[in-house]
Parts: C-alpha cells; structure tokens; sequence
C-alpha cells in the first residue's frame, strides 16, 4: 500500500491542508453509504461491510487524492511566490526610484567592489583555473638540475644525466627533453623575420600529449643525427605569416638558410611550457657530450599512474645521489627539481600575488556590505513608521524581511550591473598594461563562469548587507512608533551598537589591507633602489643572431660584429658602442668551471666556477660598469697575444678573500686540458638575471677579440636612443640583407620588467586599499552624521545649557577616533595574523615591519577624526529652539 504524502502545514492565504480536506470527504461519503444500507435493512456490520466493498481500495483512493490535492496546492503556491516576488520588486523599484539619491549611494559602492571582485576572479580563473591545452595538464612535470650549495635551484641538465634518468626511473611513463629557444631568419612568406625556434626530442610532444592541428608531430625518424630537415610551426605563425594555408604542409620553408619541410601546424594557443618558438625542429642526442658537466637540456616529464610529485622527487634525488657516486666531480652536490606545468606557467610568485588580491577584494566586498548595511541602517530608521503601519495592516515579519531583502538585493544587481561594466574597461586596461605581467593574458575574459561568478557576488552581497537592517527593522514596537512623541532610547542604542560594530569591522579590514599595500609598496621601493652596478638609462641592446650557412665559425660571424660596430658607432647620437655574448637582464646564463693554477685536480671534489661573459674593448665604458683595479681590455688583447680575464669582485671575495688576485692564473673549462688565462683586472659587481637575488655570482670576463663567438649582443649608448631603430637597422641590412630587421630594447624597459610581478601586485593592492579606505572613511562619515541627527535633540539641549561648541565638537570626533582606535587593535592583530602570506612577496623588508604598522594605523586614526569633523561641526551648531521643539 502506497504510504501517505508528507503532510505539508496548513495555509490561510492558499487554502486549507488537502489530506483534512479528502478525510473530511471520504469520512462523508463512507458514512451516507453506510445510512443508505442500514435502511435497505442491513445490520450496521453488514452496511459497513458493504459500503467498503462499493468503495474498494479505499487507502489508494486516499492516497491519490490526497497527493492530487497537494500537487494542486503546490501550483497555487508557486503562483503566490511568484505574485508575491513580482509584488516585492514592484514595489522595491518604487521605493528605489523614490529615493534616488540613497539607491545611488548603495548601488556605486556595490559596483565597484563588485567590479574589483570580478576583475581579480577572472584573472584568476584564466590563470589559474581554466585547462592549459595539455592532456591532464597536472601530470606534466618540468625537471632541472639543482644545486643548494650554488644557489642553482632551476638549472639545465646535461644529455648524460638526461640518459641516465630515463633509464633509471620508475616514476614517468614519458620523459623528452629540448634545448633553450634561439632567435633564427625565416626567408620564406615575407621579407625576412626572426623568429624564436626550439629543438625538441619528439617525445615532448607525446609528454604534452598533444596531436597537430594539421598534418603531425615527429617521428623518430626525424630526430636521427644528420637527417634533422623537418619542422612544426605554431599556430600563429602559421596564420599572421602564411595566411592559414593548409597546403603548406610538405612544402620547405628557409630558417637560417636551411631548408626544412614543414609536416605539422600546432593547434592554437599551443607552446612548450618554459619557451615562446613558434618553429620547432627534431633534436637527435646522438653523439651528444657524455660529461656530466655539459648542462643545456631542458626536460618534460608526465608523471606514471598513481604517483605523486613528492614520491617523483624522492625517486629522482635517489637517482641523483647514485650518479654524484659514480661521477663525484661533476655529479657532487647536484639533486634534481621539479614543477608541476601549471605551476611553471604561471610562477609561483604571480600565482601567490594573484591569491592575495584574491582576499584583498574579498575584504573589499565585505566593507562595501558593511558600509551598504550601514546605509540601509539609517534609511530603515527613517521606515519605521511605514513598517509599523504594514505590521498593523497584517503583514508578518517574515513578510517585511524578504520585501526588504528584495530592495537590498535589487540595489546589489544594479551595482552588479554598473560592476561589469567597469570590470569590462578594467580588463581592456589589464590587456593593454599587462602583456608582460600577467601569464595566460589570453585566456582572461569575462565569460560565463565569470558571469556566474559575478551573479552570485551580487546576490549575495545583496543579501548580506540587507539582511541585518531588515531583521532590525522587522522587530519595530507598532505601539511604540504610532504612539506620540516615543523616542525609544533602547532601540536607539541598540541601533548605535550594530552601526558602530560595522565601522569597527570596516577599520580593521581596510587596516589589514593597507598595511599589506604599504609592505609591498615599501618591498618594491626596495626593489628599485638596487644597484644594477651599472647606468642603464640611455643604454639600449640589441640581439643579433647570424644564420650558421651563412657564417659557419666564429671567426666569420666576429667580421660581421666587428663591423656592425663600426657603423654603428658613427651614427649621430651615439657615444658608446660594444657587443657581449649574454646582455643583463636579456640573455641566458653561462658559466664555466676553473681552477687555480698550482692546484690540484679535484678528485672528489666539485671544482671552482663561475659565470662567464666575452665581451669586446668598451663594454665596460658603455655599460658604465667600475673598473675597481687593473686594466680593461683594448685591441691588443687578441689571439696570440696571450689570454687575459676580468674578474668581478664578488668573485675576489669567494676565492681571494683579502688577496689581490691580479697577475694571477687560472685554469678555464677542463681542469687539466683548459686554457690558461691571467687575471688583469677587477670590475664591479653586476647583476645580470634578477634584482632579487641574494648575493651576486662570480663573474669573468673574456675578451671578443681573442675568443669571438657567433652569437653577439650589440649595447648602444645614445643620447637619444628612441631614434636608433632606423639607424641600427640600416646598419644591419647594409652588412646583411638577408638579416631580419632588428628589434631594440631599451635597458631600463628590461629592468622594469623583472618587477612586473611585483609592480603588478603592488599597485593592485594600493588601489583596492585605497578604494577600502575611502569606503571606510565614508562609513564613519556616515555613521557619526546619523548619529548627530539622532542627537539633535540632546545637542540642541545642551547647547541652550551652555555648553561650548569646542566640548560638542571634541565628543563626537572622540566618538569616531574610539570606534577607529578598536577597529585599529583588531585590525593590528588580524594584519600580523596573516603577514605570513606576505612574506614571500616581499624583498628586504620583514612582514611585521613596526614602521609600517604603527604609520597605516595612526593614518586610520586621522581619517577618522577627519571624516567626524563635518558631522562634528554640525553638532556644534545645534539649535537650541529645535530641541524645545522636540521636548
């Protein structure tokens, strides 16, 4: 037998409850059966008996009316809701639209927390959240060979480790490696343009796991040694430079001279995690060096079913440690990182800078709501007498809270509303500053789970901030409203107790948030007050690469530097001309191991290193780099004239601590076969990577002229260096036409942009603090001018008693500073509770910095006593014939 519905309550508004009403029926009907058979003459047992049978299953006949009835009762409800929703909002709209200038109040300090709110969110769901065009994006791994002890944390790994980990691991199913993207000279489509070109082994396409969108990948054939004349090109290039021609695939393209065949095209928004080529071609590690030392690699990895990173680690610094036994000089002390790709994609800085600014407009919302509650306070104070008149005609409180909730949420969608639109302005602005701050700019966008997102910050904000009015108000004494002259004192203070725990709440919020700004404000100043240890304005670099085919050793492709410097120098405006094999701040690292001559060869022992720079006569000058003592390098430091180094003075102090290290030898590269050179001269101390970085590596410097390289960097100082890019390319083309148009980069841009992450999070964080600030600063504003107009009465008293417009004054500013200074403790307490999520963010300056602590709070303390002043002044000027009145 079927059970029962569930009994639903009873409703006056939408008909009584239908399993009383089918009882009340059935009972009836039952009954006049049983009557009709007594009098046909039948016993009361045998009339019952019969009526039962007539109506046969009696409980199912129960049962579907029963639920017949409720399901009828459940439409007559859905009807009410919805008569009663479109009540509430009609009305909320004539409420809104009567009062404008509150509803504007509310709805523009909704909009831009909101629009703050989406901005950041949809950041954060491009970079972080949304799939990378990867297969299982977080199996993927990048690997790196470390060194503590060389503050090596992310360096290249050599073919013969790369063999080794192959074979020895338990922990990928698939492991490729490529080497450092290089710039190269496509002749074909256009006139030449360089492009950023890979080598790569074919199996970090099967790492990515990621098929060509026309034509294929690599095969192993292609990466065999000598038979490498095959490419893949990346989407865009393929569109922007050949116009989307499926047809190309089979067909050669020229790189660098070399003709290469073209057999695949990337899908969209494709590139190896850690390079931006746009040409890959096979990488063959036949051959390759078998020392251990020779670390170029970079490696991809896709981690076997069921293991995890840390498990990954420990097996491959197990690995490690076997190969540092088999090979202790060149394998001591080096163990093996690892990063998950989308980790690696984003960076682990940005991805912590875009989490704070994740709470910070989270926090912003929630002094938005607090000063939105408090503005719906004072306005729900001035509707008692409406509510208590609603309340007399029948209205319940449940009634008065939801058509209250309806305006406040109504408020919110609107400021939700005006919120995209600035979130909209607030992107294309991110678009247009932020191409080299933030990773994955492409994916961001305002799409449908931002949408979502913002609906659901609107309706909740709206719901939150209207809430607590409406409870408040809802609670209205009828009798104590209409009755003449009722003040209601308790209520009153009651009143003044929640509006001043909002202004506390919003104090020690935007305490929080401003104190984080001025941490990192503070850490970026920081950040460009280091000394680069040389004068980057007016310096500009110039990245040169010559095709291989056509310049086939280094001594050919120094002609070419030698005399693109030549004619660079005699261009107007330019007063220092110089090329290096590596600029700051815009190439790769080298280095090169050494070791002091008279020693001996370590056995067990990693030997002596440093970085490494070749450099021609006047880079010094032109950089502006201190030559501390000796010499600099000039035109007779060539082959044959014998080999001669710089040194910086960090690497005096690693290994000649108080020692003059000039004239003395050293043994470069191989520590038994390597070339002797001698130390004639110490320059200053440059950084070359990253501002960032604790202490400054050891540093030598070669001469260009004895031991030139094909790849050169060209460093231009000029007294206008805005107007070299014509010059220099003209310069280029008349050596080489076949050259692509060189691109320049000013030194300054360079350094700039090693602090986008942080320039980024630090202006974000400044603006949403002071929008914090402001709306706190509004708050209390506002909170001390209802309270004013709530004091009239007592104001206007004892100012006809004599008091003086300086005590009227000193009270109500004291009242603002009191609610500040609590605001203030909390918020000191809270700011120092979550310093520790600013600590990696910073650069030289602690997360619980006292100067910085004890400045943001007495700041709030002003703004507060500043934003009382007006309501202050009007207490002072209380009329006394008012209160009379009100007496």
């Amino acid at each position: 037998m079927p059970s029962d519905p569930t009994p639903r309550r009873y409703s006056r508004f939408l008909g009584p409850d239908p399993r009383r009403d089918v009882e009340d029926e059935l009972a009836f009907h039952f009954a006049m059966r049983v009557e009709e058979f007594e009098r046909a003459g039948m016993t009361a047992a045998e009339a019952r008996a019969a009526a039962q049978d007539r109506f046969g299953d009696i409980e199912r006949v129960r049962h579907e009316c029963v639920d017949l009835g409720y399901r009828r009762l459940a439409r007559r409800r859905r009807r009410f809701q919805m008569d009663t929703l479109r009540q509430d909002i009609r009305f909320a709209l004539r409420t809104i639209a009567a009062n404008r200038a509150f509803s504007i109040a509310v709805a523009l300090t909704m909009a831009l927390a909101i629009a703050a709110n989406t901005v950041v969110f949809s950041v954060a769901y491009g970079v972080l959240l949304r799939p990378l065009p990867f297969r299982d994006a977080d199996a993927i791994v990048r690997l790196w060979s470390r060194n503590a002890e060389r503050s090596l944390d992310y360096f290249s790994v050599s073919p013969a480790d790369f063999a080794e980990w192959r074979v020895q691991n338990r922990v990928f199913s698939q492991m490729g490696a490529f080497e450092r993207q290089r710039e190269a000279t496509l002749t074909r489509g256009g006139e030449p343009q360089a492009i950023e070109v890979a080598a790569v082994m074919p199996d970090v396409f099967a790492v990515l796991g990621t098929a060509a969108h026309r034509g294929r990948t690599f095969l192993p054939d292609d990466a065999r040694s000598g038979s490498a004349t095959t490419a893949v090109i990346g989407h865009s290039l393929w569109t922007a430079r050949f116009g989307a021609d499926s047809s190309l695939i089979g067909t050669d393209i020229v790189l660098d001279g070399r003709r290469l065949t073209v057999v695949g095209v990337m899908p969209p928004r494709f590139s190896i995690p850690g390079t931006a080529a746009q040409i890959w071609t096979p990488l063959s590690l036949e051959g390759a060096p078998d020392d251990h030392a020779f670390r170029y690699l970079r490696v991809l990895a896709r981690l076997a079913p069921g293991v995890d990173l840390e498990t990954a680690r420990a097996r491959m610094d197990a690995i490690a440690a076997r190969l540092a036994q088999q090979s202790p000089v060149t394998n001591t002390g080096w163990s093996v990182n690892m990063m998950r790709v989308p980790e690696l994609v984003v960076g682990t800085q940005f991805r912590r800078a875009l989490l704070v600014l994740l709470a910070v407009v989270g926090a912003v919302l929630l002094i938005a709501c607090a000063n939105a509650a408090n503005l719906q306070l004072a306005r729900a104070a001035v509707r008692r007498r409406e509510i208590a008149v609603r309340a007399t005609l029948g209205a319940t409180r449940g009634r008065i809270v939801m058509q209250l909730l309806t305006e406040s949420t109504l408020l919110a969608v609107v400021g939700g509303v005006i919120g995209l639109g600035l979130a909209r302005l607030g992107l294309g602005l991110l678009r247009t500053v932020g191409d080299t701050t933030v990773p994955r700019l492409e994916d961001v966008r305002l799409d449908a789970p931002v949408l979502a997102f913002t609906i659901l910050v609107a309706l909740g904000s709206g719901i939150l901030f209207g809430l607590v009015p409406a409870l408040r108000v809802s609670r209205t004494d009828v009798g104590d409203v209409l009755k003449e002259g009722g003040r209601g004192e308790s209520r009153a203070m009651v009143g003044r107790t929640i509006r001043g725990a909002l202004v506390v709440s919003q104090v020690s919020l935007s305490l929080i948030l401003l104190i984080g700004a001025g941490l990192l404000l503070r850490s970026f100043a920081r950040l460009q007050a280091v000394d680069v240890g040389f004068k980057p304005s007016g310096v500009v670099i110039v990245p040169v690469a010559v095709p291989e085919t056509a310049y086939p050793d280094a001594e050919r492709a120094w002609s070419f530097y030698a005399a693109l410097l030549e004619r660079v120098s005699r261009t107007p405006g330019v007063t220092q001309v110089a090329a290096v094999s590596s600029a700051p701040f815009a190439g790769p690292n080298t280095g090169t191991v050494f070791l002091p001559e008279g020693q001996p060869i370590p056995t067990n022992e990693r030997p002596a290193d440093a970085d490494l720079r070749v450099i021609t006569p006047g880079y010094l000058r032109t950089l502006g780099i201190p030559l501390v003592r000796g010499r600099d390098f000039s035109a007779l430091d060539r082959k044959g004239s014998g080999d001669v180094l710089l040194i910086n003075e960090a690497m005096v102090r690693r290994y000649w601590p108080n020692q003059d290290p000039l004239g003395r030898r050293i043994r470069v590269g191989d520590p038994a076969k390597g070339t002797l050179y001698t130390i004639v001269g110490v320059v200053g101390d440059v950084r070359y990577q990253s501002l960032e970085s604790p202490e400054i590596r050891p540093m030598m410097y070669m001469s260009a002229l004895a031991r030139p390289r094909a790849t050169m960097t060209i460093v231009v100082r000029a007294t206008d260096a805005a107007t070299l890019t014509p010059s220099v390319r003209r310069a280029i083309a008349a050596l080489d036409p076949a050259l692509p148009p060189a691109t320049l980069y000013p030194m300054d841009e360079l350094i700039a942009e090693t602090l986008a992450t942080s320039r980024f999070a630090s202006v974000l964080l400044t603006i949403f603090s002071g929008t914090a600030l402001v709306l706190a600063a509004i708050g209390i504003y506002g909170v001390m001018s209802y309270l004013v107009r709530q004091r009239t009465h007592e104001l206007g008293i004892r100012v006809a008693l004599g008091a003086q417009a300086r005590a009227l004054v000193t009270g109500v500013v004291w009242g603002a500073v009191r609610l500040a200074a609590i605001g203030v403790v909390i918020g000191l307490a809270g700011a120092w509770a979550v310093s520790r999520w600013l600590e990696s963010l910073l650069f030289e300056v602690s997360a619980t910095d006292p100067g910085t602590y004890i400045g943001i709070a007495m700041l709030l303390v002003i703004v507060a006593a500043v934003a009382s002043l007006l309501p202050a002044r009007r207490a002072a000027r209380a009329d006394p014939l008012v209160a009379l009145r009100e007496a």
